[in-house]
């Protein structure tokens, strides 16, 4: 290796720098730094950064520091796609492949391993959002989340919805995304027509943490290890489905988990935290608690309905199905027609539900 006038640091000779079981065919990078400098070395790995970017500008600014270098090259491709491992001053060495940096070193205080540092951040390419939501576990020390990711929904809201609700939707998104913020959105109507589907859409598009809470947790709202919960969670979302026993007024008195709803909602809790809830239900919005529907808490609201004749044809074409109707259904009717009633017959069905 050719360093001209830098000083070379001293290699052990006859030392096997070989990977263990040679996949990588290439180096083994402990060994190598072992082998340079003597020393166990420990290492900062950097992945998903964008390479491209990093190789020329890493070369243009740290030149001077830079004592040598090796890679590994497939020679028609971009000499930026190659695996290369750097020998650097201050007895660092780094490594760059496909998209990830990572710098060995002995020293972390090295003043030139904190210059890497703060070099190689600036090309972390943002991670993609993905659909998620945390569903609320048990611990020995207490309730924490686990996160379940799943597909976000490929939903087109102007097909799959009355013509009312793109415009509803424009609104709650906007109120949901502010930050540190408390309310109440409800979600209600008959089974089947998309509430659960919608809150699937949404959670592909909220960058927050989105909390989802079964029944049975849902109906411990105020036990003591719930306030810890939310107070380690503000400026999440709460996503209560089949909310009846918590909202409705039953004999004009209300439960502890109604009152707990309403001072997270809007009360001295809500203004702390900043937690927003959305709740969905299958019964008359008339059923529900009249202080939940108290301007100032109650930031948002819509009844899913079963959709027009002419919106549920539009879906139906859509889906290259032979089906038309003259009456009004729901998304689950749509959508869970069997294959066997489509094709057994070549002709287009007029489909009713009663």
């Amino acid at each position: 290796m050719n360093y001209g006038n830098k000083t070379e640091p001293e290699f052990l000779p006859d030392f096997n720098l070989q990977h263990v079981n040679h996949l990588m065919n290439f180096y083994h990078l402990p060994k190598m730094y072992l082998g340079y400098f003597g020393k166990v070395p420990s290492y900062y790995s950097f992945s998903a950064c964008d390479i491209k970017k990093f190789y020329p500008e890493f070369q243009a600014k740290f030149k001077e520091q830079i004592l040598g270098k090796h890679f590994m090259r497939n020679f028609e491709k971009e000499e930026y796609k190659a695996d290369v491992i750097f020998i650097l001053k201050q007895q660092i060495m780094l490594k760059q492949d496909a998209d990830e940096v990572t710098v060995y070193f002995h020293n972390e205080n090295a003043s030139l391993l904190l210059e890497l540092i703060d070099f190689i951040k600036v090309f972390k390419k943002e991670k993609p959002h993905k659909a998620e939501i945390n569903l609320i576990i048990m611990q020995p020390h207490g309730l924490d989340n686990k996160k379940i990711d799943f597909a976000k929904p490929d939903l087109n809201l102007n097909l799959s919805y009355n013509h009312d609700f793109p415009g509803f939707h424009e609104r709650m998104l906007k109120i949901l995304q502010e930050d540190n913020k408390s309310g109440l959105h409800l979600l209600y109507g008959k089974p089947g027509t998309g509430k659960s589907t919608y809150i699937r859409y949404l959670c592909g598009l909220i960058k927050k943490e989105i909390v989802f809470l079964p029944g049975q947790m849902a109906q411990n709202l105020d036990n003591v290890a719930m306030t810890k919960y939310l107070i380690d969670n503000p400026n999440s979302i709460l996503v209560i489905e089949d909310a009846e026993e918590l909202i409705v007024s039953r004999d004009r008195q209300r439960n502890s988990n109604l009152a707990m709803i309403l001072n997270i909602t809007d009360g001295i809790l809500g203004e702390s935290l900043g937690i927003q809830i959305i709740a969905t239900f299958n019964t008359d919005v008339q059923n529900i608690d009249p202080a939940l529907k108290r301007k100032g808490r109650l930031k948002s609201a819509y009844e899913f309905k079963a959709l027009a004749p002419e919106k549920a044809n539009l879906l139906f074409k859509e889906q290259n199905s032979e089906y038309t109707t003259d009456k009004e259904i729901t998304l689950a009717e749509i959508y869970n027609i069997s294959e066997e009633e489509q094709y057994k017959s070549p002709v287009r069905k007029v489909v009713g539900f009663k």
